[in-house]
């Protein structure tokens, strides 16, 4: 047995010791005597390379000594890939790193990932102002008064929660989409009608590790949040009793046969939805350009909010600033070349956010976006989000406790086994099984090394506790103003 895993431990690190030699090339910000600077991007965006191609070509016309080599690797082999090519020293100049939400940045640092932009001199004034007031946070994306990253995204339109309907599937069914289930009896009710009138599926819910967020977050949007945090009692929070309904609810869908069977991952549920093989799937802000690239295009489906409970809405989907997605990283030869394509990227009115809209990728933080979107679905997902109660920010502990941008206790508790709570749902699922015990473990697992480490920085002068997480007087649906913090 031991030689087994041996073995296959090492056919595993050939196959990720060859994809990092393809992905690296020679190194990083390739720079020779000559002047030349080439910029190794890495990301995950699959659908967005042919753009990230005309990028590179426009910034390298305006910067001939400048080359842009922009690749794209398949979301779950960049997990594995980026932490090799950073331990072998041949890590991309900028890459994307979306995990870990908001002690992204500290982890980054704690892992000696990432160089502060613009040579860590304050960011001009100018640049600053392309982004609303308060965008750069101290402990979020800058650290000792340096800039790290910035918000990529917006945080109101941009994100997960919405349901996204079949047109043809819906009408096979004597459906209208444009009256789209709003609670939860309602979609069992439409799904009973699409499986006995259809040959579709239902709902195609991807069930592969975190995957599975893709329909939770659409449904805890509606009874708590959809983080695994609850920061009005100061605990991880997937015991909660607002968390099992909605799991509970899930079951009852699972149960019914309106899931798509099987562990299935995002792309096979994308592609069972374009090709009219399910009638729902609940996903973000992104997915109009992800279809458009398999030529399912906007007038082939419809967009609507996900829907709540019965007896109305208890929670709401979150605004955090977690949106900084793009770094610099530590091991660039040529760190000022990369801040100097940052800098042209997120020009409001530049290259990349014309050709960004124009192709419907989303809506960015530098941009105004009610002005450059055309695409009808996203006009849909921004008149949908702007709803109260669809989105409401979260209180910042590190707005209450400042220490907080020192402290490692949240960002410890939270990647220890960062998928537990996916794979304790989706143990649940495939068991028909209750999830109480199941989260309950994840729960005080967490909340134990949560709370012991802030003790012990506590013991050694940092002044955090448990009650800077702690905002009773959020009740979830309500933005969290910058008027509530006191001290």
């Amino acid at each position: 047995m031991y030689a087994h895993r041996r073995a296959v431990t090492a056919v595993v690190m050939l196959l990720l010791t060859a994809l990092l030699a393809t992905a690296c090339g020679s190194g990083s910000g390739g720079g020779g005597g000559d002047g030349k600077v080439t910029l190794r991007i890495w990301d995950f965006s699959m659908e967005q390379v042919d753009f990230h191609k005309k990028v590179a070509e426009k910034y390298n016309q305006e910067n001939p000594n400048v080359t842009i080599e922009w690749r794209a690797i398949t979301q779950d082999e960049y997990k594995k890939t980026l932490p090799l090519a950073f331990q072998s020293r041949q890590a991309p100049d900028i890459f994307y790193w979306s995990e870990s939400n908001m002690a992204r940045q500290s982890l980054l640092l704690e892992q000696g990932w990432i160089a502060p932009l613009n040579g860590g001199e304050p960011l001009p004034q100018d640049v600053v102002s392309r982004w609303p007031a308060g965008s750069f946070i101290e402990g979020i994306n800058t650290a000792e008064g340096k800039a790290y990253s910035f918000p990529f995204t917006e945080n109101l339109f941009w994100g997960p929660g919405y349901m996204f309907m079949n047109n043809q599937v819906f009408q096979q069914a004597g459906l209208d989409p444009a009256n789209p289930p709003k609670t939860w009896s309602e979609l069992e009710a439409t799904c009973a009608k699409i499986v006995a009138a259809t040959e579709a599926e239902c709902i195609a819910a991807p069930k592969k590790g975190n995957q599975f967020q893709r329909l939770w977050h659409a449904l805890t949007g509606g009874t708590m949040s959809n983080l695994f945090f609850d920061y009005k009692n100061g605990r991880f929070s997937l015991d909660d009793p607002k968390m099992l309904e909605t799991f509970a609810f899930v079951q009852k869908l699972e149960k019914s046969g309106y899931l798509t069977p099987g562990s299935i991952d995002q792309n096979f549920a994308r592609q069972q939805f374009a090709a009219n093989g399910a009638a729902i799937y609940m996903d973000g802000t992104w997915m109009p350009s992800v279809w458009a690239t398999q030529g399912f295009t906007s007038d082939k489906y419809s967009v609507a909010a996900h829907p709540n409970p019965d007896a109305g809405p208890t929670g709401a989907l979150v605004r955090e600033p977690s949106q900084n997605v793009y770094w610099v990283s530590s091991q660039s030869a040529a760190p000022d070349a990369a801040w100097k394509f940052m800098e042209w990227m997120t020009r409001p009115d530049g290259f990349f956010v014309q050709e960004y809209y124009k192709n419907g990728f989303g809506t960015l933080a530098f941009a105004d976006s009610k002005k450059l979107v055309t695409d009808p679905a996203l006009k849909k997902i921004m008149e949908i989000a702007e709803t109260p109660g669809f989105r409401a920010n979260i209180p910042l502990p590190i707005l209450k406790c400042p220490d907080i941008a020192k402290s490692k206790a949240y960002s410890e508790a939270a990647s220890q086994r960062p998928d537990a709570e996916y794979e304790a749902m989706l143990q649940a699922l495939a068991d028909n099984s209750p999830l109480q015990p199941l989260a309950a473990g994840v729960v005080a697992t967490r909340q134990k090394a949560f709370e012991d480490k802030l003790a012990a920085e506590q013991a050694s002068g940092l002044k955090v506790s448990k009650d800077c997480y702690t905002f009773p007087d959020w009740d979830y649906r309500t933005d969290y103003g910058l008027d509530k913090y006191t001290g």
